[in-house]
């Protein structure tokens, strides 16, 4: 009894946030209904795994993995302190752990059930048993997952970019996407889940089946989780935390750049990710994709002509631009959230508030300027773009635009949420709305997103002589501006009241 009143308790404590809460509906929701389409026509081109009816199946599971593992990562680290002191008041590290992994489990199994019901009404369900015992099951183990990480990583930028790294890697290099021939994809999580999903019977999983491997994957992941945060728990720790003064204009700027980034080198999960990450997808791009002709819709010397191009090329410049907006998202989101408590002590200092966006910029710019190098020194072992000069422009205007968009989404929705929109947004702008992979020209709703004007210049660059997209590069720079505007404005409001 007292066990299910803990538990409520936790629930209400993450439903403070209403829209945590909203989120974890709607970005399932949204993510499935616009995404399980071209997923479906990605896996069919790059993956021939299980029946085409069940292609669109996994994008549930995903929607649902990915929120369960930041939830719980996030449901875990924020009440450590207080689950300790309650465990040490007597009511006892496992009563704690059973009310917090089932308080998880109840926002497992809410964003479970959103996203099938998005699959059902986007693309049906062909098969309901596989679908939404599958669902369930990637929703599970990604919760064990997030909250083993949650119990053993104090710094919550680290601990959360661990979730999505896990994630990414075992989503893009599974089955569904990637096929059976990557090896190494056997020992990822979702595995045996997706195969399970998928339905393919050509796949030998050995004697226990995939079922079998999967339901291993999700109680090992249950049990991982409550073993880790059980010991956690029951642990007393004591952080201290020493901070000293930091102290002409300029001066301040170089500082706050120079222990901006001294801050965020603590955070090796992003760094890692800025650089891991482009050089890991961007390759497997071009690796995974079959070497096939694809109609694309390009602008020369004024003229939009339809020309077919490389399936493989086409794979590997777009993937640049996702994997960029991404991965700046989530540099503008961290920067930013995580130096709140620090924006408002400098103010005390003496620094103005355009020295602090100065100086927050400058390390979002680093950041996004370290993945494009990356991404770009990436594509060039295996792509040569017409114009490398457009391409890089067009890429760069990618990471400053997503690095604003990372910065409006955190201050608007907070760290949780706006990891929940981060991963959304990128996907369903640069992934979706501008690609030409799937059609000659990239969808007409897409034009209303960020991404489109930066998008048209890169891939203008990639694959025409002369340079036609004047319009698209001054749609990129417009939202550059708006963006960078209100980005401004927002650290403004955050340091500004703190001077009085």
């Amino acid at each position: 009894m007292v066990t299910a009143r803990l538990t409520g308790r936790y629930l209400a404590e993450y439903s403070r946030r209403p829209v945590n809460l909203a989120l974890l509906v709607l970005v399932p929701l949204v993510f499935v209904v616009l995404a399980s389409g071209a997923i479906t026509d990605f896996a069919e081109i790059v993956g021939g795994v299980g029946d085409a009816g069940q292609l669109a199946a996994p994008t549930a599971g995903w929607a649902a993995a990915f929120l369960s593992g930041v939830a719980g990562f996030f449901h875990v680290l924020g009440s450590r302190d207080t689950d300790r002191r309650l465990a040490n008041a007597g009511m006892g590290a496992w009563r704690i752990t059973v009310a917090r992994l089932a308080s998880g489990l109840a926002l497992a199994l809410l964003a479970s059930g959103t996203a099938i019901i998005a699959l059902a009404l986007r693309a049906g369900i062909a098969d309901p048993v596989r679908t939404i015992t599958g669902t369930v099951m990637f929703a599970v183990i990604y919760l064990g997952i997030g909250v083993a990480v949650g119990s053993l990583v104090s710094n919550d930028v680290n601990g959360s970019l661990i979730v999505i790294f896990v994630w990414m890697l075992d989503v893009f290099l599974g089955p569904a996407m990637a096929g059976t021939s990557v090896g190494i994809s056997r020992v990822f999580p979702s595995y045996y889940v997706t195969l399970f999903v998928l339905g393919d019977p050509g796949v030998q999983t050995g004697p226990m089946g995939d079922l079998g491997w999967a339901l291993v994957w999700t109680v090992g992941a249950l049990g991982l989780a409550v073993a880790l945060f059980a010991a956690a728990t029951a642990t007393r720790r004591n952080v201290w935390r020493l901070t000293k003064p930091v102290g002409t204009s300029w001066g301040r700027i170089k500082a706050g750049i120079r222990y901006g980034l001294r801050d965020h080198r603590r955070n090796v999960a992003l760094w890692v990710l800025l650089v891991v990450l482009p050089a890991l997808f961007i390759s497997l791009s071009f690796y995974i994709t079959p070497e096939e002709p694809t109609p694309v819709e390009l602008v020369e010397g004024g003229v939009a002509q339809i020309q077919t191009l490389s399936m493989v090329d086409v794979h590997g410049a777009i993937m640049v631009p996702i994997t960029i907006a991404f991965l700046a998202g989530l540099a503008g989101l961290f920067v930013v959230q995580g130096s709140l408590e620090g924006d408002a002590r400098l103010t005390l200092a003496g620094f103005r508030p355009r020295e602090i966006l100065v100086s927050r910029l400058g390390v979002i710019a680093i950041a996004g300027l370290l993945t494009t190098v990356v991404s770009l020194a990436v594509t060039a072992i295996d792509f040569t773009p017409q114009s490398w000069a457009w391409f890089t422009v067009g890429n760069a205007l990618v990471a400053a635009t997503y690095g604003m968009v990372g910065v409006l989404i955190g201050a608007v929705f907070g760290r949780l949420g706006g990891l929940y929109l981060m991963f959304l947004l990128p996907f369903i702008d640069v992934g979706i709305g501008q690609n030409i992979m799937f059609s000659a020209a990239p969808p007409g709703w897409g034009n209303v997103l960020p991404g489109r004007g930066a998008v048209q210049v890169l891939v203008d660059g990639a694959f025409t002589p002369t340079f036609d997209q004047v319009g698209g590069l001054m749609l990129a720079i417009a939202w550059l501006v708006a963006l960078g505007l209100a980005a401004a404005a927002v650290v403004n409001r955050i340091a500004e009241p703190k001077r009085a």
